[in-house]
């Protein structure tokens, strides 16, 4: 195999991210070609349902599987925060090659310096429910389409601000616009928020030559992650959150939030294995 297809959305962010993915396939495998088939995701072409709910039914991700599965593509890269941890066998997770800054940010402003009633562009649950608690005051509104256009909503003031993932920003290189950077204690992110996600036909080639970029430990603190969001059933319309992390004794430290009939909880847990501190994180939550 001299040439592998990657299948991405269109959008400015996940071509940077499929390039990035080409390059590291290169530098792994010197010989190899590598070309992108550029598809349309039913999110990218629905403006007007909740960015939440899209994301939880797969709109953002299942015409870039289907490239890889009608064999127009070889490979297909994703967010990993934007697949759906009830994934099929027909597509098996070849590689977590990377992990940018995992936390969310602010654009527009700072918390300490938005007025009261100030209107917050987001349309995560998870987000709302931990902006809320940090600044009550504050209104938020949905928020569609690409980091551009989110950007240009806060500049032409139709928000005062707007909450995105740093590891968005860093990738377009926009790290520029950024106000104010969440702590893990004050907003924890999404489950995945900031990993890529590489996927393949199990058992081809192209699986084989994407284990090459497989980060072992981005996998292990991912999986931590998404175990704790497939247990409890919860989706992105549910307002959880879940960062693992590692620390200096090489045991997982897992973050996690939840917003629900019973009110907000976090807790914060170390173990060490992924599925020790998921099972660990969702007794702490009460879930």
């Amino acid at each position: 195999m001299n040439e592998v297809r990657i299948a991405t959305r269109r959008s400015p962010l996940a071509m940077a991210q499929a390039r990035k993915v080409a390059d590291m396939m290169r530098r792994a495998h010197q010989w190899l070609s590598v070309t992108m088939v550029e598809v349309e995701a039913a999110g990218d072409l629905d403006q007007t349902g909740p960015i939440a709910e899209l994301t939880e039914i797969g709109a953002f991700v299942r015409a870039v599987q289907q490239a890889v599965l009608d064999g127009r593509a070889d490979l297909a890269v994703h967010s990993l925060k934007d697949l759906p941890v009830a994934m099929s066998g027909d597509l098996v997770l070849a590689a977590l090659p990377e992990r940018a800054a995992p936390l969310d940010v602010m654009v527009g402003g700072t918390l300490d310096k938005l007025p009261s009633r100030a209107v917050i562009g987001t349309g995560s649950p998870r987000r709302r429910s931990q902006l809320l608690e940090l600044r009550p005051d504050l209104e938020t509104v949905e928020l569609r389409g690409n980091i551009d256009t989110r950007l240009d909503k806060v500049d032409r003031s139709e928000v005062d601000a707007a909450i995105l993932a740093e590891a968005g920003l860093t990738r377009l290189g926009r790290v520029d616009v950024i106000a104010q950077r969440f702590t893990v204690e004050e907003m924890v992110p999404a489950p995945g928020q900031g990993a890529l996600a590489v996927e393949a036909r199990p058992g081809s080639e192209a699986e084989e030559l994407a284990r090459a970029i497989d980060d072992q430990d981005v996998r292990g603190l991912a999986t931590a992650e998404r175990r704790l969001l497939a247990e409890t059933g919860a989706g992105c319309r549910s307002a959880l959150g879940a960062l693992a992390s590692r620390e200096a004794d090489g045991s997982i430290r897992l973050d996690a939030f939840v917003a629900d009939e019973q009110g907000p909880r976090r807790v914060a847990v170390r173990g060490a294995r992924p599925d020790e501190v998921a099972d660990a994180a969702r007794e702490g939550l009460g879930l």
